[in-house]
């Protein structure tokens, strides 16, 4: 059975071919050695979607009860693959240092541990929804070997896993894209990022969402749409229930007391009206 899924036409995860100075640039801006399996893989292909796809694991997840998805693998160039790491989990929230990313989706990550060793690094499930990091492998090799393939009875479910593939995806550069437009200077990208992130998340931000932290000093810009876009979606999860965190709510409620669009006056008084007594 091959490791790479080399069926696919469009793989959106497989970069151009690997070189010697694209592995020279990964272990100098991180400082460790990456395990040479790895790099044996990525000289085949340098990322890209896998034929295996199920790995087993012994804690019960959003995905199984005795495995996790690892669909894809990262490669190796400047600014893509596992050199956006850094980047990814300070967007997630991940205060760790010394982890690199191979795969995942925000929500968890599967990464290579160097916390303790800078040359032979075990494996780690990171849940960004629990703040939780927990090893699952001692090197490398063992995952790789460990990973099998889930029976699939027909090609019904083949087309559903297909498309869920495809939503995760599209949702996935959703929010990176939205994060970008959150950083510009302009009015109308910073409120078309608010509403674009949102989208992704079914409408309603998470207690634990690195994203609130922007919502909370949007609502607070001198522009009023950017206020009232970000104001309308605190709003929302509170009353939905999704932020139930009291300093959060409190806090964007003293904010919300101060301000004078009616509509942001409305949710000021929505949220006092259906707050626990």
């Amino acid at each position: 059975m091959e490791f790479w899924n080399y069926k696919l036409k469009d793989d959106p995860y497989k970069l151009q071919n690997i070189n010697k100075k694209d592995i020279e640039l990964a272990e100098k801006a991180f400082h460790i050695k990456l395990p040479q399996a790895y790099i044996d893989l990525l000289t085949e292909q340098n990322g890209g979607c896998l034929e295996k796809t199920c790995l087993p694991v012994n804690f019960k997840n959003d995905w199984a009860d005795d495995h996790i998805l690892f669909d894809y693998l990262l490669g190796i160039k400047k600014d893509k693959g596992i050199m956006e790491s850094n980047y990814l989990l300070k967007e997630w929230g991940v205060k760790e240092k010394n982890l690199i990313i191979i795969s995942g989706d925000g929500h968890f990550f599967i990464a290579l541990d160097y916390r303790t060793n800078k040359e032979n690094p075990t494996i780690v499930y990171i849940d960004t929804t629990e703040d939780k990091i927990t090893k699952i492998y001692e090197d490398f090799s063992t995952m790789v070997n460990s990973l099998y393939e889930e029976d699939v009875e027909n090609q019904e479910d083949i087309e559903e896993m297909e498309e869920m593939e495809e939503l995760r995806k599209h949702l996935k550069d959703s929010k990176k894209r939205s994060i970008e437009l959150m950083e510009s200077m302009e009015k109308d990208d910073i409120v078309e990022g608010i509403h674009m992130y949102v989208g992704a998340n079914a409408g309603f931000i998470q207690d634990n969402d690195v994203f609130i932290n922007k919502l909370i000093q949007f609502i607070q810009h001198s522009n009023e749409d950017i206020r009232l876009a970000a104001a309308e979606c605190l709003w929302r999860s509170i009353n939905n229930g999704n932020i139930k965190d009291n300093k959060v709510i409190s806090l964007v409620l003293d904010i919300f007391k101060n301000e004078n669009h009616p509509d942001i006056k409305y949710f000021y008084d929505d949220i006092i009206e259906n707050q626990p007594k």
